[in-house]
This record gives C-alpha cells, sequence and structure tokens, in this order.
C-alpha cells in the first residue's frame, strides 16, 4: 500500500469527508484564560467523559459554567472499540473542577430518556439551573453498507439519532419555561457528504443537521436557540483505536502516523489531527451572547478542507 493510495481511498468515502469552516482559535486553544462570560450558568454535556464532550465541557467550564457530565462511562459489548470508562469519567470530574467550578459526573445512556431527564433535574437542583446542552455522545461503526446486521443498524440509530432526540426532549420543558437556553448538536463531516465506509454513520449525521433544524424552528419562539457542530478530523479515541484503523480500507490496517498524514493531506490548513479543543470553542461560542442571533445554523470545523466542497 502507498499512502497516496490511502489518501485517495479515504478522500472519497472516508470518515475525514465533510464541510468545515476551519479551525476556531480561542483563548483556551491559545493557551490564555478566557473572560468568565458563563458564571453562574449550568450545562449538560452528554459522552462527556473523554473527546469532543470533554473538550466543549472543559471549554464552557473555563469561562465558569458548572458541568453536569453525562456519559455510559462502560462498555456496550456490541461496540467492537474501548467506550469512556468509570476512570475517565471521575478523571473528566477532576479536569472540569480544576477550572473553579462545580461538576456532576452522572452515568447513564443516552438511549434512556428518563435517566436524561432525572440528570438535567440534577442540574437545575444541585447546580441552579440548565442552560446549555452540548448533545455529543454517540458511537462509530466502520464498514460496507451491505454488512450491517438489523441489530448494528438499531444500535447506532438508537444512540447517535434517538439518544440526540431524547436529550433534546428531555430539555425542552426546562429551557421553554426559562425563555432562554442554547443547544449544540454534534454532526460530523459524514454528515455534509457521503461516505461508504461510514454509511450508517454518516446517515445519523445528516438526521442530527435535519433535527437541528427542526428544533431550532420549534423552540426559537420561546427563546432557545439549536445549532449544530461538523468536525472533520479531531484526535479522540472514537477514530483513535485499532478497530477504526482496520476498517477504514478493506483489508489494509493504516497506523496512526498514516492517518495523520492522510489528515494533513484533507486539511487546507497546515495541521493533521487537531484537539477537541477547537470543537470546544465552538461550542463555548454558540452559548455566548456573541451567537445570539445565529439558530438553526450548522458550523463546520475542519482547518479549511471545506473549501474543496459546495457550498
Amino acid at each position: 500500500m502507498t499512502i497516496d493510495t490511502t489518501r485517495r481511498t479515504i478522500l472519497t468515502g472516508g470518515a475525514a469527508l465533510g464541510l468545515a469552516a476551519g479551525l476556531v482559535h480561542s483563548a483556551t486553544a491559545e493557551g490564555e484564560t478566557p473572560a468568565r462570560e458563563f458564571e453562574g450558568k449550568t450545562a449538560f454535556v452528554t459522552g462527556g467523559a473523554r473527546g469532543i464532550g470533554l473538550g466543549c465541557a472543559e471549554a464552557l467550564a473555563a469561562r465558569g459554567a458548572n458541568i453536569l457530565l453525562f456519559d455510559i462511562a462502560t462498555q456496550i459489548p456490541e461496540v467492537p472499540y474501548p467506550l469512556a470508562s468509570a476512570d475517565d469519567l471521575a478523571a473528566a470530574k477532576t479536569a472540569i473542577e480544576a477550572h473553579g467550578v462545580q461538576c456532576l459526573a452522572v452515568t447513564g445512556d443516552v438511549r434512556d430518556f428518563d435517566a436524561q431527564k432525572a440528570a438535567m433535574d440534577r442540574a437545575v437542583s444541585e447546580l441552579g439551573g440548565l442552560d446549555f446542552i452540548v448533545a455529543n455522545a454517540g458511537i462509530t461503526q466502520p464498514g460496507s453498507l451491505e454488512q450491517f446486521s438489523e441489530e448494528e443498524l438499531s444500535l447506532i440509530i438508537d444512540i447517535n439519532l434517538k439518544g440526540v432526540i431524547k436529550t433534546i426532549q428531555a430539555a425542552t420543558p426546562i429551557l421553554r419555561e426559562q425563555g432562554s437556553g442554547s443547544i449544540v448538536t454534534m454532526a460530523s463531516v459524514t454528515g455534509r457528504s457521503g461516505s461508504d465506509r461510514f454509511p450508517v454513520y454518516s446517515a445519523t449525521k445528516w438526521a442530527i443537521i435535519g433535527l437541528t433544524k427542526s428544533a431550532a424552528l420549534a423552540l426559537g419562539p420561546d427563546g432557545v436557540r439549536v445549532n449544530a457542530l461538523c468536525p472533520t478530523l479531531c484526535r479522540t479515541p472514537l477514530l483513535e483505536n485499532d478497530h477504526v484503523l482496520s476498517n477504514m480500507i478493506p483489508g489494509v490496517t493504516l497506523t496512526w502516523d498514516q492517518f495523520e498524514e492522510v489528515a494533513r493531506d484533507i486539511h487546507v490548513l497546515p495541521v493533521g489531527f487537531y484537539g477537541p479543543e477547537y470543537v470546544g470553542s465552538v461550542a463555548a461560542f454558540l452559548c455566548s451572547e456573541a451567537s445570539a442571533m445565529i439558530s438553526g445554523d450548522v458550523f463546520d470545523i475542519g482547518a479549511g478542507a471545506n473549501a474543496n466542497f459546495p457550498a
């Protein structure tokens, strides 16, 4: 295998496909201390034990928000790569509290509406409210479309799509009653363009964009904003694992260094995989007053890769 073949294969159908608006350089990403504009606010973050979820939670906490981390923090047997653990969730809580804010770490499954509703009620009673929602929890499944079983289809749709629907459903009464709030959903570059290696994952992320726009229409009159994020190649355990690396190209197992080269080739800016803090900074922006007139929109985070795709 040559790296040029690898790049070509992934560029035409891998997880790296999609639209993006370029890396957002924030105070957090540059190592500076951001303003504490979210003092007294509370954020609910699903899949918050690691990766992009934790990156978003830290960006909000660095700006003063109290955080409720909601994560399954255990292995789902049907998922063929390691999910976050109880130790990951505990470490995430410690990292959040280092920002001088309160943090609740709650173990739960986004497929369980009642568990999400109970956790949000705890956010209100123990942290003082519910202002920001980051619906981030999700799994991925590389493979060809014809190989997915009924059980595999149900699993990814139940977590990636129905889980986000349930997050929004659980938050809606609280946000509507107070007449304010910001919901940030996590789509993907594969929600902007098809992917032959991640076809079902891609379908759920396209659906997240439709859900986001529909929720923005439904909740806008109550003062609640809803927007979606579409990262490209962000370095997280979702991609950095043996299962994904061995299924990106049929019959080939990529090394991480090869995948990093692919990322550098795809991104227009001179970067490879970027850190979750760049996604977190955009999520924080969408929760801020600076974005008060933005709802129903989709923000691509892709180091300029979106310049290669139609508007």
